[in-house]
């Protein structure tokens, strides 16, 4: 168990009893080395600081009262409406510049499309091969067709054939 000892509550003056001077001025200094005192830095209170704050002044001398605002004058009411209309035109100077840089970055825009579109346009069909228009018949269609092209190719035959047979009848009859 341990026990505490409270060092403070003995007395301030140490006695040395029987022994000589040399030696209670040895101790003296011994336990005052002991004893330290804390920086500067560390101590609450410093004579060079000032810590307290400054007096309020008497009740009497503090008033509490808005500033007064003085009258203006024709002549600066005139300024004033002079500086506030420069101001809005300058703003509006500012606005325009601004509405004519969009407007000329859409007419570039729209010259850039057209370009584009015409060049697109140019060079659609470029390099493709262009492939014969093929229609779609329905079944009905598609028969009417093909017997339209049969009765066609049949006539064609036989026109074929007869005029072969008219040409080697006239040369038959020359040859005689």
């Amino acid at each position: 168990m341990s026990t505490v000892i409270d060092l403070t509550q003995q007395p301030e003056i140490v006695e040395f009893a029987g022994s000589s001077k040399e030696d209670i001025n040895y101790a003296t200094t011994f336990w005052q080395s002991i004893q330290l005192q804390p920086p500067m830095e560390s101590r609450l209170v410093s004579s060079d600081i000032k810590q307290r704050l400054k007096v309020a002044p008497p009740s009497s001398l503090a008033r509490n009262v808005a500033p007064s605002i003085p009258e203006n004058s024709a002549v600066l009411q005139n300024f004033y409406v002079r500086a506030k209309t420069m101001e809005h035109f300058e703003e509006y100077n500012r606005v325009q510049k601004f509405a004519e840089a969009r407007n000329e970055d859409k007419q570039m825009l729209m010259r850039r499309r057209e370009e584009r579109k015409l060049k697109e346009k140019i060079s659609r069909n470029k390099g493709l091969k262009q492939q014969p228009d093929e229609r779609v018949y329905s079944p009905d269609e598609y028969e009417a067709e093909a017997a339209d092209t049969n009765d066609m190719d049949a006539l064609k035959q036989i026109d074929d054939f007869e005029k072969k047979n008219i040409i080697d009848k006239m040369e038959d009859s020359d040859s005689d």
